[in-house]
This record gives structure tokens, C-alpha cells and sequence, in this order.
């Protein structure tokens, strides 16, 4: 949060300050009440912004759920990547990534409600970066699967749309625990995913 009055801050502070207030105050927000039940209003309320603030830096709520969505995606993909790459045993990658996964849905529980429970309500641009990121993850699994069988012939290939079907089924089941226990059920069934 930036200090009131004259601060002599740099613009691009400003800028990167205003736009990460009004990313967050969207993600709780949409979290807590669901996305179409969410203004503008409401944004700029919780974010401590005006109006004008939202609209320089977003066209609108999609406009503010898409780069919400990107810059949170990224973060986790990213983590979940580094995570499995750092370990050097190729059959233990998945295990790792898939703990990335939950231990970010877990430190995040506004974004992981948000995107899990309403990520397909939102409209199509929304639900294709939603395929867009489980396609990723699914070449990143594959790519593993592949370096595993290097050392381990006798595991089986995955294939892309394996990938993709044990990424939704996982994506179910935290979505699942969410709705039924809030984000903190997702600790109680790391282990057994």
C-alpha cells in the first residue's frame, strides 16, 4: 500500500502498486462472493483505488480476471516446473510437482476458490487459458514420464491425453475438497493424492 499524500515514489511504482492492489482485491472478492456476483465498484472499494485507477490499468472485469489468471498461473506453473526439475530421481518429478501444486493451491486459497470454482463460469477466453495451463502441465508430466522410462523401461509411456485426464481428475478432487472443506482440506488429502 502506498503512503498518502506527496511520496515521491517513482510512477512505475505507483503503477505496479495500484495494479497488484486491484489484481488481489478482484481474486478475494470473486473468491468470496463468485465472479459474476462482482463489480467494479467492489474492486476499487476493496483495493482502495478509484474508478479511473481500475480502467488504466484494466478494460474491464474479464480484462482483470485474464491478467489475475496469467500472472497467478504463471507463478505456479513456474513453481511446479522448478520444483519437479530440481529433483534429480525422474520417477520421484511427479510426486514433487504435484506437491508444488498443492502446496501453492494451499498458500493461495483465494486464487485456488477462484480458479477452481469458477474459472468455466467465466466466459471462454478464461476457460481457454484454463486448458491452455493443464496442457502445459500435461507436456511437463509427459516430459517426465519420458526421462523416468530412460532409467525405468519397465513404466509405462504416458501419453498427453493421460496427462490431461490425471490433471482434470486432480484439479477435481482439490475442487472437491474446496467446496466441501474450504482449502484447508487440501493438506488433509496431500499425501493420498
Amino acid at each position: 500500500v502506498l503512503p498518502r499524500g506527496p511520496h515521491g515514489l517513482d510512477r512505475a511504482v505507483v503503477l505496479a502498486s495500484q495494479r497488484g492492489r486491484l489484481l488481489t482485491a478482484f481474486v478475494e472478492e470473486a473468491a468470496e462472493r463468485g465472479y459474476n456476483a462482482v463489480t467494479i465498484a467492489d474492486i476499487v472499494r476493496h483495493a482502495g483505488t478509484a474508478k479511473r485507477t481500475f480502467y488504466q490499468h484494466f478494460a474491464d472485469k474479464q480484462d482483470c480476471f485474464i491478467q489475475a489468471f496469467d500472472v497467478t498461473g504463471t507463478a505456479i506453473v513456474t513453481e511446479i516446473v522448478r520444483a519437479g526439475d530440481a529433483v534429480d530421481d525422474p520417477i520421484l518429478r511427479i510426486e514433487v510437482g504435484v506437491r508444488a501444486y498443492l502446496t501453492a493451491m494451499q498458500e493461495m486459497p483465494y486464487f485456488a476458490r477462484l480458479f477452481l470454482t469458477e474459472s468455466m463460469v467465466a466466459g471462454p477466453e478464461i476457460a481457454a487459458r484454463w486448458m491452455g495451463w493443464i496442457e502445459l502441465l500435461a507436456d511437463g508430466l509427459v516430459r517426465w514420464r519420458d526421462e523416468s522410462r530412460v532409467k525405468h523401461p519397465e513404466v509405462p509411456p504416458l501419453t498427453r491425453r493421460q496427462a490431461i485426464g490425471v490433471l482434470s481428475a486432480l484439479n477435481e478432487l482439490v475442487r472437491f475438497e474446496i467446496l466441501r472443506t474450504d482449502v484447508a482440506g487440501v493438506g488433509e488429502i496431500a499425501d493420498e493424492l
